[in-house]
């Protein structure tokens, strides 16, 4: 199970199966901060982290910017989130 919370409000808060999950950080420019998304994608088969937006049947962005320098660092962390849930990651 994944879940997002925010730790000054509960106004917002995304659980899902990681069976389900899907990030995926877009970058608008380059050498600029990204997006990172959360989602829940519609084939448990697609990758986990860096899934294709059109793969998300719902997602949402709770304004996570990612500098490029912090990447590597998502993608480490997705890496093995999707290993131990048995999921691809592109």
């Amino acid at each position: 199970m994944f879940e997002l919370f925010n730790l000054d409000s509960s106004a917002h808060t995304f659980r899902v199966p990681l069976r389900w999950l899907g990030v995926s950080l877009h970058h608008k420019k380059p050498d600029r901060p990204g997006t990172l998304y959360f989602g829940v994608v519609r084939d448990p088969q697609a990758a986990l982290y860096n899934t294709d937006p059109l793969a998300f049947r719902h997602s949402t962005s709770p304004a996570f910017q990612v500098p490029p320098g912090d990447e590597p660092l998502f993608r480490a962390y997705f890496t093995e989130v999707s290993r131990l849930a048995d999921r691809p990651v592109v």
